[in-house]
């Protein structure tokens, strides 16, 4: 039994020698700090924020205005006739239908800009850092959020901003 053991034990030791000393070099980036704090993702994200709270104040408007006019036709149900009040509530009806499909057109428009924006972006940043993991013979580059534990040394975060702010 101590043989089959030792005879294991050796065999394990001699498989693995190798991959124990092997210098691979492997380092992690932040992806959202290179979008928050180099100067062209800054601008994306400034751009993207300006469209964003444009749509929500013409939204905001557009839904204030709507919910007058329904209190308006609510105060009409018994002082006008019937069928009247019916076309009233029909055609703001309309309205309604008209601002959702509006609205939903824009906040598609706007998902669309900001995923091209943000694949350009990404496009930009995976061709730096290509060339970046051949001149310092890198092997492997993992996203910071997929690690459990490693060396400040091993961040290329700030190297790949300076890169991408040229």
């Amino acid at each position: 039994m101590k043989k089959i053991f030792h005879f294991l034990f050796f065999t394990f030791f001699l498989i693995n020698t190798p991959i124990l000393n092997a210098k691979e070099n492997i380092v992690f980036i932040d992806l959202n700090y290179i979008l928050n704090k180099s100067n062209s993702g800054k601008k994306i994200l400034d751009e993207l924020n300006i469209i964003s709270k444009e749509n929500k104040k013409k939204f905001s408007n557009q839904e204030t205005l709507l919910e007058k006019e329904r209190n308006d036709i609510k105060k009409l149900k018994n002082i006008i006739s019937k069928d009247e009040y019916n076309k009233k509530v029909a055609l703001f009806q309309e309205k309604v239908e008209l601002y959702n499909k509006e609205k939903a057109q824009i906040i598609k428009s706007f998902e669309n800009k900001k995923k091209k924006e943000f694949d350009n972006f990404f496009t930009n940043l995976n061709e730096i850092m290509n060339v970046y993991m051949k001149e310092n013979s890198i092997s492997i580059i993992i996203d910071k959020k997929n690690i459990v534990m490693a060396s400040v040394k091993n961040d290329i975060s700030n190297d790949i901003i300076e890169l991408v702010n040229k």
